[in-house]
């Protein structure tokens, strides 16, 4: 589990802050399960629908889950993708959150040379909406996907402001998950002894 996977469950976002070559969990409560950074990625996508319905076996997926398939893409760079966003014929026709990424090295068909493929995990999210139905700002192109960072997309000045009304400590509580922030700035997270958990820092 991911440290936006945790957080998700949470209700809550985390800022992680290198300090003293400590990390310092600091928890603040919002409506969306994370923030978006300038320097993350934006991943635009144009699905082939007819591949897609043929590998479904001629069921209808919606936009969503066509455009979450498996694309090639570098690793490290499909980690970085936070905002998923689908067009077809020149519209956007869906835009999502990413929360997670499944990397699978794999030869294409017919070739021997293995290539990394990125599936994403995607959550509506509502500060997204206004971009469904706009043209797309990229157009398409012979590799149909494209990546640029959040603060060259269009609109991603709303996207980008601070959080406001941050509480600078409390307790965060699903399920078997606490998160504790005291005043002074530590944290405490309790979790099953058997549930992975891993924190990563936000560069």
């Amino acid at each position: 589990m991911t440290i936006r996977n945790l957080s998700t469950a949470l209700g809550g976002y985390f800022y992680l802050l290198r300090f003293s070559s400590v990390y310092v969990i600091l928890l603040s409560m919002s409506a969306y399960p994370w923030v978006f950074e300038p320097n993350d990625l934006v991943l635009f996508v144009w699905p082939r629908q007819h591949e897609t319905l043929r590998r479904a076996g001629g069921s209808v997926v919606s936009p969503q889950e066509a455009a979450s398939e498996a694309w090639a893409m570098d690793a490290a760079k499909a980690e970085r993708v936070r905002i998923l966003v689908s067009v077809f014929e020149g519209t956007i026709v869906g835009a999502w959150a990413v929360s997670g990424v499944t990397n699978e090295l794999r030869a294409p068909e017919g070739k021997t040379r293995r290539v990394n493929r990125a599936s994403f995990e995607t959550h509506d999210d509502p500060r997204l909406h206004y971009l469904t139905g706009r043209a797309s700002q990229l157009g398409p192109r012979r590799n149909p996907q494209a990546t640029i960072e959040i603060r060259d997309l269009d609109g991603s000045d709303m996207l980008l402001e601070d959080p406001v009304d941050v509480p600078a400590h409390g307790v965060a509580r699903v399920g078997e998950y606490v998160l504790s922030v005291l005043e002074d700035g530590s944290a405490t997270l309790t979790y099953p002894a058997s549930a992975p958990v891993t924190l990563r820092p936000v560069a």
